[in-house]
C-alpha cells in the first residue's frame, strides 16, 4: 500500500488523465489510457465527449472525434458506463454487457411502454438490410402510442434493443439523431469470439477497466456504475484479486478514510504539472465520483442542467475550472452556434482563489485555446472582445 498526501494524489490523477500536463497527441492515446468516455448529447460548447477530449489533446477539434467514430471507426458508440464510446477493438469484450443491457431494456419497455421490442426484430433488420443505413424516423412498425414520455413506436424501441444487443451500430449522426446500420457493415471484429474463458476472468477485466477509466477510485457504486459491478460483494472480490496480482495498487490518502485503488501501470508517470488553466467537461472521467472530487480537491460540484432554474446555485451548463492541480472555480458560456465570438456568461471563483493578474493571464490563454477548439474567432468577457 502506498501513502500519499492529497497533493500527491491530485498530481497523480492529473498526470494519469492528461490534464495540465503534457497533452496527449491523439484520440487513440487518450482512449488507451482512460478506456471510456461517457456520452451525453447536450451541446452548449461541444458535447461532453468533445469537452473531455479538448481538455487532453492540444489541437483537438470536434471533427477529429466524428471521423474516428463514423469514418475510420477506430472508436465506437456502445454501452459501458451508461452510454459511452470506446475503442472498436474492445467491442468483443462487451458481449455480456450488451446482453444484459438489452435484456434490461426489453423489460423496461414492456413494463412502461407496453411494447415487446423483440416482435419486430426481423422486420427492422430486413429494412436496414434492404434499404441501407436508416434513422428511426425512416422505419415504422407497430402502432404508435402516447405515454408520459411522449409518442413512442415499437420500431424505435426495437432499434434501441438491437443497438444495445450489438446487432446494429451507429453509421452516422445528424446532431442527436443516430443513423443505424448492420454491425457487420461497420466493424470488422463484430463477430470475434468473446475473449474470456469464463465470467470470473471477464469481471477481473471489467473491474480493472473501470479503475483505469478513473485512474484513482473508491470501491463504491458511483465510479463502478454499470452492468455486473454494481454489486459491492462482487466488486470487492475482484478488486482483491487485482491487488493480489499487482495489476492494481492500494492507495491511502491523508484525510480520507477509505482505501483508494490505482492501476499499477500508471504509477510511474512523471509528467510535470503545468501552471495551465483547463475547462473540464461536466461528465469528465476525473469528476465522475463527486464525493472523492470533494475529498481530494475541496470542490463541491453539481451539474445543474436538470435542476429547476430557481433552484440553481450557478447555471445551466457550468464547467469546472482547473488550474495546475487545483480546481479553482466554474465557468459558464452562452450557447455557441458556430459563428461569431464565444460569449463568457459567468465565472465563479472559489472563495480561497483571487482574481489576480497572474490568474487573468492563464485564463485568457485558456479561453484562446478553447476558442481554437470551437473555431471561434474571438471571445467576449467583461464586455470586451478578444481576438484569438
Amino acid at each position: 500500500m502506498l501513502h500519499w498526501t492529497k497533493q500527491e494524489a491530485r498530481e497523480y490523477l492529473l498526470r494519469y488523465q492528461y490534464i495540465n500536463t503534457e497533452f496527449a497527441t491523439s484520440l487513440m492515446q487518450v482512449f488507451q489510457r482512460i478506456q471510456t468516455i461517457q456520452v451525453d448529447p447536450l451541446n452548449v460548447v461541444g458535447t461532453n465527449m468533445e469537452l473531455v477530449l479538448q481538455a487532453r489533446i492540444k489541437d483537438f477539434k470536434p471533427k477529429d472525434l466524428y471521423y474516428a467514430l463514423y469514418r475510420d471507426r477506430t472508436i465506437i458508440d456502445g454501452w459501458d458506463r451508461q452510454m459511452s464510446m470506446f475503442l472498436t477493438s474492445d467491442f468483443p469484450k462487451f458481449k455480456l454487457v450488451r446482453e444484459q443491457r438489452a435484456k434490461a431494456d426489453l423489460q423496461v419497455v414492456k413494463k412502461y411502454l407496453g411494447f415487446d421490442s423483440s416482435e419486430h426484430i426481423d422486420d427492422v433488420l430486413n429494412e436496414i438490410r434492404t434499404r441501407g443505413p436508416l434513422f428511426s424516423k425512416d422505419i415504422s412498425f407497430g402502432e404508435v402510442q402516447n405515454n408520459r414520455w411522449g409518442r413512442n413506436k415499437p420500431s424505435a424501441s426495437t432499434l434501441d434493443y438491437l443497438f444495445f444487443l450489438g446487432k446494429i451500430g451507429v453509421y452516422d449522426r445528424n446532431k442527436t439523431q443516430k443513423q443505424y446500420d448492420l454491425i457487420e457493415n461497420l466493424i470488422p471484429n463484430h463477430n470475434d469470439p468473446f475473449p474470456f474463458l469464463d465470467l470470473e476472468s471477464f469481471l477481473d477485466c471489467y473491474v480493472y477497466r473501470r479503475i483505469q477509466t478513473s485512474g484513482l477510485t473508491r470501491n463504491k457504486q458511483v465510479p463502478f456504475y454499470g452492468a455486473y459491478i454494481n454489486d459491492a460483494k462482487t466488486r470487492t472480490k475482484h478488486i482483491k484479486r487485482l491487488v493480489a496480482n499487482k495489476s492494481v495498487t492500494e492507495i491511502k490518502v491523508e484525510g480520507i478514510s477509505e482505501i483508494l485503488y490505482a492501476p499499477t501501470s500508471g504509477l510511474d508517470l512523471q509528467d510535470k504539472i503545468q501552471d495551465r488553466i483547463t475547462f473540464l467537461a461536466p461528465l469528465d472521467n476525473l469528476i465522475w465520483d463527486r464525493v472523492m472530487l470533494n475529498s481530494l480537491f475541496d470542490f463541491d460540484y453539481t451539474w445543474e442542467v436538470y435542476t429547476p432554474v430557481k433552484k440553481r446555485k450557478y447555471g445551466y451548463y457550468v464547467l469546472p475550472i482547473i488550474r495546475a492541480a487545483d480546481i479553482i472555480g466554474r465557468i459558464e458560456f452562452e450557447n455557441y452556434k458556430g459563428i461569431g465570438p464565444l460569449q463568457v456568461k459567468s465565472i465563479w471563483l472559489e472563495d480561497k482563489y483571487k482574481d489576480t493578474k497572474a490568474y487573468r493571464v492563464k485564463l485568457h490563454q485558456a479561453l484562446k485555446r478553447f476558442c481554437r477548439y470551437l473555431d471561434a474567432p474571438s471571445y467576449i468577457m467583461d464586455n470586451q472582445e478578444v481576438l484569438v
